[in-house]
């Protein structure tokens, strides 16, 4: 006699649920492979810089002013540097670095590409907070993220500190992973997401870099494209630093660029610097 009753509800329910997840899997993967969607830019268009955008979006300018996108990426000096470099050393494993200052410049003695100590001059800052790192010059054009970064937390939450990246694992000179190696190299690593029309520049010929970028950090166009064509239009049609409903009402709103919420257009720069003379002892 064949069964005609309708399923249980559980089972039902187990279905559908399993339906859900299937899709959400699907969608999660697709989206890992695939590149990042953007919108084609204007045909002719080409990068003018945010300070073209700043007249008429004056109230995302001062949102972006000191934000983490504004300092994802910095010339290494005394405004941008948060780690100590006051003669301090980090030992992991077997390998003893020693941070330090020269001059204007920032060092670090650690061990090079052929595992001897050696010294290197930190060319930039990249990031902010939660931690920051510090990119090398080496031959060839390249630039290479420092394994050992500083931790730019508050004392209070675990940070003012330098640490590893790999805090267990011994990363040896060779290792892809060890910072002179091919998964730290900021031109084809990191770089693209760090900067504005960036321009990786290999040179197959001699297996360099030839890297540029119009801006250092994520601009304005990073995201929204080049802009020359929308700069040409807003000209004749929109009066500069006339701000529209939409900035209006973003005014009253805190910045949440790239991370966690900040008093608009808040210099974390000044923030750092702040967290740093509280971690200093008295005296």
């Amino acid at each position: 006699m064949t069964n005609t009753s309708p399923p249980p509800r559980r089972w039902i329910a187990g279905a559908g649920l399993t339906a859900l997840l299937a899709v959400a899997l699907l969608t999660w993967y697709t989206m890992r492979l695939l590149p990042h969607s953007r919108l084609p830019a204007p045909r002719g268009a080409t990068y003018v810089g945010r300070t073209a955008c700043a007249s008429c979006h004056v109230v995302e300018t001062k949102l972006f002013a000191g934000s983490r996108h504004d300092l994802a990426m910095q010339p290494a000096d005394s405004s941008t540097v948060l780690g100590d470099f006051s003669n301090v050393s980090f030992t992991h494993f077997d390998v003893v670095s020693h941070f330090y200052r020269r001059g204007s410049g920032y060092y670090v003695n650690t061990d090079g590409p052929d595992g001897k100590l050696a010294e290197f001059r930190i060319a930039y800052t990249f990031g902010v907070y939660p931690l920051q790192q510090y990119l090398i010059a080496m031959p060839g054009g390249r630039y290479q993220a420092l394994s050992i970064a500083w931790d730019s937390r508050a004392r209070s939450a675990g940070g003012q500190r330098w640490f590893h990246l790999y805090p267990g694992e011994r990363v040896p000179a060779g290792d892809v992973l060890h910072w002179t190696g091919p998964e730290a190299n900021w031109n084809y690593m990191c770089a693209e997401c760090h900067s504005t029309n960036l321009r990786k520049g290999w040179r197959s010929d001699s297996t360099g870099y030839a890297t540029t970028w119009s801006e250092i950090d994520v601009s304005c166009e990073a995201c929204h494209g080049p802009g020359s064509v929308h700069v040409e239009w807003a000209r004749k049609h929109h009066a500069p630093g006339t701000p529209s409903a939409a900035e209006s009402r973003a005014a009253a709103s805190t910045s949440d660029i790239g991370g966690a919420s900040m008093p608009s257009g808040e210099s974390f720069a000044r923030r750092a610097a702040a967290l740093r003379s509280a971690a200093l002892p008295p005296g």
